[in-house]
């Protein structure tokens, strides 16, 4: 008598078969699932909600839209994520409106906050939502568009929409390419569907040489995947041009004489740190003012930056209740949106947020004026910050002390100030131009005979 005992039957499913399959799993499985639970947590998630109810309306929208153009004008469709991947994107748009004012560019955001800021302006003709990523609303919303050409802005990547595309034999492209370093490419059952959805891209257009290599070993494709740089640095450059517009604000009597700190997209964990630094700066920089742009500027954070503004002895005032009596206000609270990337220019020293929380912002916001960077320990995910620290163009601190020391030394030391902000406004400037670059590929390689 045979006794088996522990045998083991290994079935190796080829990479093609095994992305069909996982293809299979994510849309009858997975999908479903995702969009029940989406729907049952909108029930508390005004966000979620705000998502859903958007989309409805998505497939009417774009039927009554492109009738007003010509059947003959090329489309080229972009897909962002949210409102800071769009502005990556808007530097190529704009390029490509000069390149061939016949254009129809079309934006898709995943994001109700995306879509609530982006505004139906030139150079984009159509704005919408990206349908949930369901097998049957990619074939009808693909089919309805019929894109020339599809560009997609750094990760926002859908099994459903890439394949769809792919399927239907569409030049895809993604641009400002990343590979982070806990992205889901590494793990051993995902890695296959990730592999796959990247090999069926036309071109990945990397913002690196070491993004390159990492795609190129991904994928084991050479050709397709190429460095041109990124996007991010084109759109703060052509932001600053805008600093301009806000002398309404910059030369209220408020800001007169002043050594301006800006707190750019701050959490409470950041304000922990630099609202307290800042009280200590007072007592050895004259005239020293702080403003601070919260990233999230809802009454309820608003309200605590003013309390522990009160705790340490700061007198503060918000923008949209600024007045000329305000003289002995010490800090500025900015509670509107849309206005950091300028405020910047206003700076002396800066401090750019979620560095003490979870990530750190925009560190390119500040660089482009010359100003002096400072960012706390939660860096690594933003590639510009360790590329700052690497050359000594920004500083990293992580204490109360550190903070207001080497802010001192920023204010009262102007060549120790020069030579930090100097140098982050090299590496901008040695940074801008992959929009142009990228929008001529795209003309000439897939739009110029259309």
């Amino acid at each position: 008598m045979l006794i088996a005992r522990n045998i083991r039957f290994v079935v190796v499913v080829p990479g093609e078969a095994m992305f069909r399959l996982l293809l299979l799993v994510y849309n009858i499985l997975f999908f479903p699932l995702a969009f029940l639970l989406a729907n049952f947590i909108s029930l508390f998630n005004t966000k979620i909600r705000r998502g859903l109810t958007g989309r409805k309306n998505t497939f009417q929208y774009i039927k009554k839209a492109l009738p007003k153009f010509d059947n003959n004008q090329p489309k080229i469709l972009f897909h962002v994520s949210s409102y800071g991947e769009f502005l990556q994107a808007r530097p190529v748009l704009q390029h490509l409106k000069k390149i061939n004012p016949r254009l129809c560019l079309i934006v898709t955001v995943f994001s109700p906050s995306g879509y609530d800021n982006i505004k139906l302006e030139p150079p984009i003709d159509i704005i919408c939502y990206l349908p949930i990523d369901g097998f049957f609303q990619m074939k009808r919303f693909i089919s309805l568009i019929s894109p020339q050409v599809v560009v997609i802005i750094r990760h926002d990547i859908w099994p459903n929409f890439v394949w769809r595309i792919w399927k239907e034999n569409i030049p895809l492209l993604l641009i400002d390419a990343s590979l982070p370093n806990k992205s889901t490419y590494t793990f051993p059952v995902l890695k296959t569907l990730t592999r796959t959805l990247y090999r069926q891209m036309t071109k990945i257009l990397t913002i690196s040489e070491n993004e390159t290599e990492k795609f190129r070993e991904l994928t084991g494709e050479v050709e397709k995947i190429v460095n041109v740089g990124d996007t991010k640095y084109d759109q703060v450059f052509e932001r600053s041009k805008l600093s301009n517009n806000f002398k309404e604000i910059s030369g209220h009597p408020i800001f007169k004489n002043k050594n301006i700190f800006v707190c750019g997209s701050s959490w409470e964990e950041d304000e922990a740190f630099i609202i307290p630094a800042f009280q200590n700066i007072t007592r050895k920089v004259e005239n020293a003012f702080l403003i601070i742009a919260p990233h999230e500027p809802y009454k309820k954070r608003i309200e605590e930056i003013k309390k522990t503004c009160r705790e340490n002895g700061l007198r503060c005032v918000c923008l949209s209740a600024l007045a000329s009596e305000n003289d002995s206000v010490q800090c500025l609270i900015i509670d509107q949106i849309g206005l950091l990337a300028n405020i910047y220019s206003f700076a002396k020293v800066a401090f750019v947020g979620g560095s003490f929380y979870t990530k750190i912002h925009n560190v390119l916001e500040p660089a482009i004026y010359g100003v002096p960077i400072l960012f706390g320990p939660k860096m690594n995910n933003s590639m510009e910050a360790e590329n700052l620290l690497a050359h000594e163009a920004a500083i990293k601190v992580g204490s109360i002390k550190q903070i207001s020391d080497l802010s001192v030394r920023l204010f009262l030391e102007p060549e120790f100030a020069a030579k930090y902000g100097n140098r982050a406004k090299e590496i901008v400037m040695k940074n801008v131009g992959s929009s142009e670059k990228i929008a001529r590929m795209l003309f000439e390689k897939y739009l110029s005979k259309s």
